[in-house]
């Protein structure tokens, strides 16, 4: 079992009841409380990267409307992929159920943005525009009617470059849900970022992703997804100390054991 450092004591979640894992078994769920999901009225999405399994989750639990914003996700890059496979299949006779993998890829991407729940963007998220393929935080909000939005934030380590920028609008947001990477090389900013966001809001759950290892000296994940809810809708006292929890997490990489981590009482 890691023990997690003392200086971390701030990451440890608050007990509540009714967690739910939303989305895959494995890589691309996520850990929600149940009030929240019911009384939500849409997600918003940072980061997408081809497993929409969270949020058709939430769509099929909901029946609410889904924002998404994804730089790297286009038609043009999964149909060469397919492409790139054919040609091997029809050349050097490789493998079949490859090109029926990134095919059955192609499908349900354009099955799942082309959704009547679905508003899909190819566009980075930053705080500052600087190019068309990009759009600021604020430009989000102006697309979107959501006032009690759930925020999914996994955009592979520009979240600690937009996270004033989503505070900015924390009136809209009841529930935020980020995936902090490289924290090993970002301590300094990871602490301040999830100090402003506990301004506001309270953990409410926290797991390790067994891609990457644990910060040496630390004993926390060096990549971590958090669990964030509005002070208000907090309902107990008591802490949760050691994880990961049975029967609610799993690990990213089912191939690999999850990552025991337990915080000091």
């Amino acid at each position: 079992m890691n023990i997690v450092s003392r200086e971390f004591n701030f990451l440890k979640p608050f007990k509540t009841s009714e967690l739910l894992r939303i989305g895959n078994k494995y890589d691309g769920g996520y850990i929600l409380p149940k009030s929240v999901l019911k009384d939500s009225d849409g997600l918003i999405s940072f980061g997408y990267g081809y497993d929409s399994s969270f949020e058709e989750d939430f769509i099929h639990r909901t029946d609410k409307k889904v924002l998404i914003f994804d730089h790297t996700c286009s038609y043009l890059e999964l149909f060469l992929i397919f492409l790139k496979y054919l040609k091997r299949f029809l050349l050097f006779r490789k493998k079949w159920r490859d090109i029926n993998h990134h095919f059955k890829k192609l499908r349900s991407h354009h099955k799942f943005i082309t959704s009547k729940k679905v508003t899909f963007l190819k566009k980075r998220i930053v705080s500052k525009k600087n190019t068309r393929q990009e759009i600021e935080i604020q430009n989000v909000f102006d697309l979107c009617s959501f006032k009690k939005a759930i925020l999914k934030c996994d955009i592979e380590g520009d979240e600690f470059l937009v996270i004033s920028d989503i505070l900015n609008h924390k009136y809209f947001i009841d529930c935020i849900v980020i995936e902090f990477h490289h924290i090993d090389l970002n301590l300094e900013k990871f602490k301040s970022s999830v100090k402003k966001i506990l301004n506001d809001y309270s953990i409410v759950h926290v797991h390790g992703n067994n891609h990457d290892p644990i910060v040496q000296k630390h004993n926390i994940p060096s990549t971590l997804e958090i669990t964030f809810i509005k002070k208000n809708q907090l309902k107990e006292n008591n802490y949760v100390n050691t994880f990961p929890i049975d029967n609610l997490d799993s690990p990213n990489n089912p191939h690999l054991s999850d990552i025991p981590f337990k915080f000091n009482d």
